[in-house]
């Protein structure tokens, strides 16, 4: 038998879940889209949109900086 504390639990659980792979979801896309916008200088709205959508989700930011500066570098060649 369920108790009524465990199903809310659970359903944090599930909620936690759903929020990391979100946050995981957007961070892959915000790579791609940075790494195509420092190619190609197209779809900076795109990676502006992602990045807020990051900053939503509670994600760590100085990461996703420090992940923006990376890829500039890498495509840079710096």
């Amino acid at each position: 038998m369920k108790t009524l504390q465990g199903m809310r639990m659970t359903t944090e659980y599930i909620m936690e879940q759903i929020k990391i792979d979100a946050l995981n979801d957007t961070f892959e896309k915000f790579k791609k889209a940075t790494e195509h916008y420092y190619k190609t200088s197209e779809n900076g709205n795109e990676v502006t949109k992602l990045f807020k959508e990051l900053e939503k989700l509670g994600a760590n930011m100085e990461y996703v900086i420090e992940t923006d500066l990376q890829i500039r570098d890498k495509v840079f060649g710096i």
